[in-house]
């Protein structure tokens, strides 16, 4: 049973300007210590942080909470895989919401064209009986 849908739109462009002003400070934060580690080996580094943020801002939105505690972007790390697919991981506090709520899944998918970059969540339920 579907418990949230969310899209995010963003600039690449943005996310640029951003990071060139803030630089480091920008990257902490957005990015989990987790994220970070993979930050490190990523060439496209506008891009990586382009994802993780419009990924969390959508992922808020799926869950009907926005970017606020639980759900912030320290709260959700987006780690990808070998072949590139973004897995979810959240901290503690987010989980015991989750679960609080009986959701079972969340995933998140990305496209971008030109400057623009998408993002689509999607959180599902446990059938509540």
């Amino acid at each position: 049973m579907i418990f949230g849908i969310g899209i995010d739109l963003l600039d690449l462009e943005r996310i640029e300007r951003l990071h060139q002003k803030y630089g480091e400070r920008f990257e902490r934060h957005v990015l989990t210590r987790e994220e970070m580690s993979q930050y490190h080996s990523i060439v496209r580094k506008t891009h990586y942080l382009a994802t993780r943020f419009s990924g969390k801002e959508a992922i808020s939105k799926a869950l009907g909470a926005g970017l606020r505690s639980p759900v912030t972007l320290h709260s959700i790390s987006i780690i990808s895989n070998e072949v590139g697919k973004p897995v979810l991981f959240f901290d503690s506090k987010l989980q015991d919401y989750l679960d609080a709520r009986h959701v079972t899944g969340v995933f998140v998918s990305f496209s971008h064209e030109g400057s623009l970059l998408s993002s689509y969540a999607l959180a599902e339920r446990a059938q509540v009986e």
